[in-house]
């Protein structure tokens, strides 16, 4: 999933749309929050799932901060 994350993030850095990386930024937050959650009151094991989500938030940040370095530098 993360080498689509990637390719999607990247698109959106192209496009720079700003709105929508954070929009999915806050979506994987969320998701990463709720599973904490379901973590802590069952049994399953979902250490994968939300190590691949923490990866993903990570290039989701990283294209953010692209695009605030872009920005940055046409000033």
């Amino acid at each position: 999933m993360s080498e689509a994350m990637e390719q999607i993030v990247s698109a959106l850095v192209r496009l720079k749309d700003k709105h929508s990386l954070e929009k999915l930024r806050d979506h994987r937050r969320k998701l990463a929050d709720d599973l904490n959650e379901l973590q802590s009151k069952s049994e399953f094991n979902l250490s994968l799932l939300m190590g691949t989500i923490a990866i993903e938030l990570g290039v989701i940040e990283a294209g953010l901060e692209q695009l605030q370095d872009d920005s940055a530098s046409l000033r």
